[in-house]
């Protein structure tokens, strides 16, 4: 699967689990959903989502209508995927409630719709913004500025050297690695949905110039910006 996929499944009573390579969220629409994951029972309702990683083994059960969206590797940062696991069922409050309400009005309108990715990317940020950590909440909301390890360690009480290996621990990548990660991932968004010049781009994103920007991107994609941009538009023509 290369794209997200969303759809509104008819009601299942399948006595049969499964296990697939995408990671996927759950939205009932009216009754309470019964799911078996990691060996654990969870009853889902309408005012939840839950989160279920790749290749993990779960049984779902509803008498009712379930929105699921199906997520492809490319649009979740394998350092978020035990972030987005920790907390299977998540509640719908505060500013999730309109923002999924819009998802599963979308997804029953059109579920081919554009519209729902970028739903789905602020959803994502939302995701990450409740089950994260302090210092990972802290990058993700301000990328586009200075950040210092001395930084995101105050945030989290710890000392430098503890604080690395913490957050290493904690998503897999050191926080300078992750940060670039984040700068990246925006970085990608804008060159897809923008006419911005580099420069622009490497402001917006947290680089002071663009050649240090061009060179972030060329080390993690294994091309420049502007041959991203155009590789995407040639993929994406209607």
């Amino acid at each position: 699967m290369s794209k997200l996929d969303c759809k509104v499944l008819e009601p299942s009573l399948s006595p049969h689990g499964h296990i697939h390579t995408h990671a996927h969220i759950l939205l009932p629409l009216t009754q309470i959903l019964n799911l078996t994951y990691k060996e654990r029972n969870f009853r889902i309702n309408n005012q939840q989502l839950c989160f279920i990683a790749p290749n993990q083994y779960h049984h779902c059960l509803c008498a009712a209508e379930v929105i699921t969206i199906n997520i492809p590797d490319s649009m979740i940062k394998k350092s978020d995927l035990e972030i987005l696991d920790s907390q299977v069922i998540l509640p719908v409050e505060g500013v999730l409630i309109p923002l999924i309400a819009l998802i599963k009005t979308e997804i029953k309108r059109n579920p081919e719709s554009d519209s729902i990715r970028y739903l789905y990317y602020y959803l994502y940020d939302k995701l990450i913004e409740c089950n994260g950590l302090k210092s990972l909440r802290y990058i993700r909301e301000h990328f586009s500025e200075p950040i210092t390890v001395e930084m995101l360690a105050q945030l989290e009480n710890y000392n430098v050297s503890h604080f690395t290996d913490w957050f290493k621990k904690k998503t897999g990548q050191k926080p300078s690695a992750y940060l670039r990660q984040v700068r990246l991932e925006k970085a990608k968004e804008l060159l897809q949905t923008t006419h911005y010049r580099m420069i622009e781009i490497a402001m917006q994103v947290g680089y002071n110039s663009n050649a240090s920007f061009c060179r972030a991107f060329k080390e993690a994609e294994g091309i420049s910006p502007i041959s991203y941009r155009l590789q995407w538009e040639k993929e994406n023509k209607s």
